[in-house]
């Protein structure tokens, strides 16, 4: 509990001097405390706020052309981010949320895509060659230039297993 400030100036300096003292510690309890929860905040699971070869992975990232070659990218949430022409071979992408992402003419060849939110994600010209990717039906938007094997599309915005 913090003490009364409202006090009256007849109390001795040393009073006073231990008043003060005890609200400085109380502040500095307060802001340790609150750069911890920061500090767990930010090491949270998801890689998002990273950055990688001065790419800053945050939705809406601009990273045209980023080499982000064998990143772990696990559970980032790259949504409306420009990663187009970007190096993304061997990436984990797995649970990573890129939806409406620009990827044209990126490189995603054995990218891991497990889990990843593709919805509306431009793949025009992108090299998805033996990137593992799971799920039905991903809408997507342009022609990728290359598909992971087992894959087609369909009206050139499906993604389907073959």
């Amino acid at each position: 509990m913090l003490p009364n400030v409202d006090v009256p100036e007849t109390t001795s300096p040393r009073s006073r001097r231990r008043r003060r003292n005890l609200i400085a510690v109380a502040v500095a309890a307060v802001l340790a405390i609150t750069g911890t929860v920061v500090a767990i905040t930010v090491s949270g699971g998801s890689r998002s706020g990273t950055i990688i070869n001065g790419c800053n992975l945050v939705p809406g990232a601009q990273c045209p052309g980023a080499n982000l070659e064998g990143a772990d990218l696990t559970g980032a949430n790259l949504s409306g981010a420009n990663l187009s022409g970007a190096n993304l071979l061997g990436a984990d992408l797995s649970g990573a949320n890129l939806n409406g992402a620009d990827l044209t003419g990126a490189s995603l060849g054995s990218a891991f895509l497990v889990g990843t939110i593709l919805h509306n994600a431009n793949l025009n010209g992108a090299n998805l060659t033996n990137a593992y990717l799971s799920g039905g039906y991903l809408d997507i938007i342009g022609t990728p230039a290359k598909l992971p094997t087992g894959w087609i599309l369909l009206s050139s915005s499906v993604l389907r297993p073959a």
